[in-house]
C-alpha cells in the first residue's frame, strides 16, 4: 500500500526549552560502576532503535518471495521508514483503545501472502503481545518484537529468548542518559556487523553528551520561542524523515556501551515503577483526561501515557516547560484509535532521575488544565 504520514501538529521550536525532560540527563556518576553482571554478548550495538529495526528487517528479508510486513497502525514514523527503504509492502493492523490488539482481527490480517509481523510493547507495556507472537508464529510469519521502550525488560529476557521471535530490538537512549544507541538480538548470525565510528566522531559525541557545544551556543545566543502557528501543513508522501540508511553500518558510541554496562537496572526499574505509580495516583482525579493505564505493571515504564480530553492541552503543557511527547505523524489507515490518539494521547515523563518536586510540578500542571 502507498504509505502517507499525517502532518505534524506542533513544532517543538515554538515551545520554551523544557526543564523537565522526557529522558534522563547524563551526569558523571553514571560511570561509577565499571561492569554489570548482565551478559550483552548476544546483542548487536546499533546507532539507534530504528537502525536496529532496519538491520533486523534487512537480515530477515526473503530473496525468493515478496516481503510483506504487518505493523501496528499506531506508531512513530521511525518504525515504518526502514521497511519502506528496504522495499517491503507495509500493511497496518488496528489497535484497541488500550493499545492491545484484538486477536481475532489480528488473525484475519495474517493472510497467506504476509511474510513478516512486527509487534510493539508500547511505552514499555507488553499488552497482549505474547499472545500475538504465538498467533503470528503459528501462521508461519517471521516475528520481530519492538521493545524500543522496554530496555530493562529486554535485557532481562536475554537469558531465555522466545524461539518464536526472530529478532528483538530496543533503544538505549529512551531509558538511559545517552544521546543515541540501540540493541538488536537476532536468532541467526548477522551477515555484516555494524562498526564503531572513528575516535574523532566518538569525541564529538562525548562532547555533546557533556553539553559542551550546547553551553558554547548558549553563550553566543539565546533563542526566544515564536508564537504557535495556527496553519497546519498538509500531509506529504512518505519520506525518510527519521531513518538514515547510513546508520545501519554504525554501532553505538563506545561511551554509550560503557553507560549501559555501568547501569543498575534493578534500581532503575524500581524507581521508574515508583514514579509512574506516584504520577498515576496524583492524576487520578484530573478532569483534563485520564491515564491510559491506572498503574504500572511488572515492566519498567518508559513514559506515562495520558489521554487528553482537549488536544490543545498538549501545547499548554509544553508552555509549562514539560517535555510532553506525542506521536503525531502516524501513517493514514482505517484505525480510528490511531487517528484519534495522534492528537490526544500524550506521553508524560516518569524516568528514574526525576525529583519529587518535578513529579509534583507535572501533577499540578495537569490539574491546572481544568481552568481552560
Amino acid at each position: 500500500m502507498d504509505v502517507k504520514f499525517a502532518p505534524v501538529l506542533a513544532n517543538a521550536n515554538n515551545f520554551p526549552v523544557a526543564t523537565i525532560r522526557a529522558t534522563p540527563a547524563f551526569c558523571l556518576t553514571d560511570f561509577r560502576q565499571l561492569k554489570q553482571s548482565t551478559d550483552f554478548s548476544h546483542c548487536i550495538y546499533t546507532r539507534n532503535g530504528r537502525a536496529a529495526i532496519g538491520l533486523a528487517a534487512q537480515q530477515l528479508m526473503h530473496s525468493d518471495q515478496p516481503n510483506i510486513v504487518l505493523l501496528p497502525a499506531y506508531h512513530c514514523p521511525a518504525l515504518v521508514e526502514p521497511f519502506l527503504w528496504l522495499g517491503y509492502e507495509v500493511r497496518f493492523y488496528p489497535v484497541l483503545s488500550d493499545l492491545s490488539v484484538d486477536e481475532v482481527i489480528f488473525g484475519q490480517f495474517l493472510t497467506k501472502d504476509v511474510s513478516h509481523c512486527l509487534l510493539v510493547s508500547f511505552f514499555g507495556f507488553q499488552q497482549n503481545s505474547k499472545q500475538l507472537i504465538t498467533l503470528a508464529a503459528q501462521a508461519g510469519k517471521i516475528v520481530i518484537e519492538d521493545c524500543a521502550h522496554g530496555l530493562v525488560d529486554f535485557l532481562q529476557q536475554l537469558d531465555q529468548p522466545d524461539p518464536a521471535v526472530a529478532a528483538r530490538i530496543c533503544s538505549i537512549n529512551k531509558i538511559l542518559p545517552t544521546i543515541e544507541g540501540g540493541l538488536l538480538y537476532l536468532q541467526q548470525p548477522i551477515k555484516i556487523k555494524p562498526k564503531y565510528c572513528s575516535w574523532l566522531e566518538e569525541a564529538k559525541g562525548l562532547a555533546f553528551l557533556l553539553k559542551v557545544p550546547q553551553f558554547i551556543h548558549s553563550l553566543k545566543s539565546k533563542k526566544t520561542p515564536s508564537n504557535l502557528s495556527e496553519k497546519q501543513p498538509q500531509a506529504v508522501a512518505s519520506q525518510f524523515k527519521y531513518f538514515n540508511p547510513e546508520d545501519l553500518s554504525s554501532a553505538s558510541f563506545r561511551h554509550t556501551k560503557m553507560i549501559l554496562q555501568a547501569s543498575n537496572f534493578a534500581k532503575i526499574k524500581t524507581k521508574r515503577l515508583a514514579n509512574y505509580n506516584y504520577l498515576a495516583s496524583g492524576l487520578a482525579e484530573v478532569s483534563a483526561g485520564h491515564c491510559l493505564y491506572v498503574a504500572a505493571g511488572t515492566e519498567a515504564p518508559y513514559v506515562l501515557p495520558f489521554l487528553l480530553n482537549d488536544a490543545n492541552d498538549f501545547q499548554r503543557l509544553r508552555m509549562q516547560k514539560i517535555q510532553v511527547l506525542r506521536w503525531e505523524e502516524v501513517a493514514y489507515s482505517q484505525c480510528k484509535v490511531s487517528n484519534d490518539y495522534r492528537s490526544r494521547l500524550i506521553q508524560l515523563p516518569c524516568h528514574h532521575k526525576l525529583k519529587q518536586t518535578e513529579l509534583d510540578y507535572i501533577i499540578n500542571a495537569m490539574r491546572n488544565l481544568v481552568s481552560h
